[in-house]
């Protein structure tokens, strides 16, 4: 065994018996905020607007006595506990490395959460004062295990924590590890916000003085909340060299999709990380390792790219939950033969163009199969050939026996283009879109529909309908294109992992 491997396994093997579960850093039973002040108060409506106990929520401040109608201690002699399952730490940089001697000689401390900035991201004192952070917290007398500095924090809805108070209540699927905590932050609520997605946790962990990647990987894979996880990363911590080799192994082994968004994949994008987080970069051929060898999938170099691709596995997983592994992969996305349903020729030809350059097949429908389609409904103004261009013809029978016909063909996944001003007939469209999307989904088949962002007043009525019925939604052909192919992508991958291809 070589001594880079050996010195892994024994690495990886301490950190698992002595890795603190995780579970009181999110779902924690009680939490410190020092110093409370009005500047952090949104830490202090985000635990409450997620019904989080204020009996067990400490503020201490050596300048109030009361902050957003809770009472401040005046330090941390005076708390009523002896153990702290979740401390944030807001204070000037200068005096972190006091503070903790301070709070180490008194109390018992789970989990801190560093919010102070202008580390090793900002200079060299900055580093200097890390360094001294991650010296206390090696300290084998010290158990704490640390997110940050310079971070956001944790949300975790079933754990009635998050640092943010317009986050959802509801507890969901998807779990977030970033390394920037507006990028969570705008992940979360737009992605709520547009698609009603809802998360089980997020971690932002910004510089990563002690909680690495890798440590909210390990285990969010067995966490039972959790489908689903996206990762926002900027590079690794000077703090774990063995850290890329531990994220190389743990990715070989998950079997559930991991997303992953990288920040600085350029020379001047890394400049920009090392004023951010002070993330170390990656050469590229490292990545392009882990994507061949490993089940993970990048999405993009967008927010909106990003929740695109979460909404479409979010909605996968949504509805086969309750399925085995197995189960699951015989229900991912076998291929990339496309029918698209429109009611413009113009619109057929773009979307050709479009769907051809992702990669899809759309299979043209000649001879019997168009003979069937006209016997159906002999169109004098559209197509059958595929695209299907069928204007005028949308609320009657004949075009659902025109789409199911059309659909029973060789077909993985059908793009159905809609339009806002159809909202004011809602009731007879949506009684007939059902019966299409409940036949696809009866072949076990896809169905997204396109349902372009326009100003005109019935769209959100219209858009929230269709969610609310169960329907896949995209504003765009080719966010809904890239968003399936990723989710067919991973399917490839997790096959050849479980030996099934």
């Amino acid at each position: 065994m070589s001594r880079l491997k050996k010195e892994f396994t024994i690495k990886t093997s301490k950190s698992i018996e002595n890795m603190k579960s995780l579970d009181l850093l999110f779902k924690p039973r009680n939490v410190v905020i020092f110093e409370a002040k009005p500047k952090v108060g949104y830490f202090i409506e985000g635990l409450k607007s997620q019904g989080f106990n204020l009996e067990n929520l400490y503020l201490i401040s050596p300048s109030k006595d009361e902050l957003s109608g809770l009472k401040c201690y005046n330090s941390f002699d005076d708390l009523p506990i002896e153990t702290i399952d979740l401390l944030i730490l807001s204070i000037k940089r200068d005096l972190v490395i006091q503070a903790l001697n301070n709070i180490f000689s008194k109390k018992k401390v789970n989990f801190i959460h560093f919010f102070t900035a202008g580390m090793s991201e900002s200079d060299e004192e900055g580093l200097f004062i890390e360094n001294q952070i991650r010296r206390i917290l090696e300290n084998p007398e010290i158990t704490t295990r640390a997110i940050g500095p310079n971070c956001f924090g944790i949300y975790c809805p079933s754990g009635n924590n998050s640092y943010m108070p317009f986050f959802p209540n509801k507890s969901g699927n998807i779990a977030i590890i970033s390394h920037s905590g507006d990028i969570l932050s705008r992940t979360v609520g737009n992605g709520a916000l547009i698609y009603n997605l809802t998360f089980s946790k997020g971690a932002s962990i910004g510089n990563c003085v002690s909680l690495q990647v890798s440590d909210f990987l390990e285990y969010f894979n067995q966490d039972e909340e959790t489908d689903i996880i996206l990762i926002y990363f900027e590079g690794f911590s000077r703090y774990e060299k063995l850290e890329g080799r531990k994220l190389f192994e743990l990715l070989i082994n998950m079997r559930k999709p991991v997303l992953i968004l990288r920040g600085g994949k350029t020379k001047r994008g890394q400049s920009a990380v090392l004023s951010h987080t002070g993330s170390l970069g990656t050469p590229e051929r490292i990545w392009h390792a882990l994507y061949k060898q490993t089940p993970l999938i990048e999405v993009g170099s967008s927010i909106e790219e990003v929740i695109d691709h979460l909404y479409f596995f979010y909605e996968f997983y949504k509805k086969n939950r309750d399925l085995s592994l197995d189960a699951k992969i015989d229900k991912l996305p076998k291929g990339k033969n496309a029918l698209v349903i429109i009611w413009s020729g113009g619109i057929g030809i773009i979307d050709t163009d479009v769907l051809t350059e992702l990669g899809f097949n759309l299979p043209l429908f000649k001879g019997e199969k168009e003979e069937k389609l006209n016997k159906i409904y002999p169109v004098k103004i559209g197509s059958l050939s595929n695209p299907l261009d069928l204007p005028w013809v949308s609320r009657s029978e004949k075009y659902l026996e025109l789409c199911k016909e059309a659909i029973s063909e060789d077909i993985d996944i059908v793009f159905m283009h809609t339009d806002a001003r159809f909202g004011r007939n809602l009731k007879k469209r949506l009684d007939n879109l059902t019966k299409i999307k409940n036949y696809v989904e009866s072949q076990n088949k896809i169905l997204i529909l396109i349902l372009p962002e326009t100003p005109e007043k019935n769209r959100i009525r219209y858009f929230r309908a269709l969610v609310e019925n169960g329907f896949i939604v995209f504003p765009e052909l080719m966010r809904a294109g890239k968003a399936y192919l990723a989710l067919y992508n991973y399917g490839i991958k997790i096959k050849k992992m479980e030996n099934r291809i």
